[in-house]
């Protein structure tokens, strides 16, 4: 760009114009460098937001495979000790996956759900 703006500077001043002289350069130098160091910045910050994004998708998938073990767990128990009452437990469990599921997919919109139980419909 300082290269460009010095061409520029030289077409129009000398060429068009025809007024003979140096090429300001101080002018050229501090607007480069301005222009540098605004868009250098600019990078970091876009740096910077990228890998905060990463950082919490990377603790929505460690929670929510902490949650989904969990969820594991108590259903496995109430099936254990009371089988008679899974059916609310199991609906519980499904409603939590399903809310993990929406959240994982607006926040990995290309990846896809990580369910493996198909979905149980009541019987009419």
């Amino acid at each position: 760009m300082f290269f460009a703006a010095l061409a520029l500077q030289w077409l129009i001043y000398d060429d068009w114009m025809h007024r003979g002289g140096g090429l300001r350069l101080v002018g050229s130098g501090i607007a480069f460098v301005l222009t540098f160091a605004f868009a250098y910045r600019w990078q970091l910050a876009a740096r910077r937001r990228k890998i905060e994004t990463l950082r919490r998708f990377e603790t929505i998938r460690w929670m929510n495979d902490r949650i989904r073990n969990s969820l594991q767990a108590i259903e496995c128990l109430v099936y254990a000790t009371n089988p008679h009452v899974t059916d609310p437990v199991k609906d519980a469990v499904d409603t939590i996956e399903r809310v993990l599921d929406e959240v994982l997919s607006k926040a990995h919109p290309d990846s896809p759900p990580t369910r493996h139980r198909p979905e149980t419909t009541p019987a009419s």
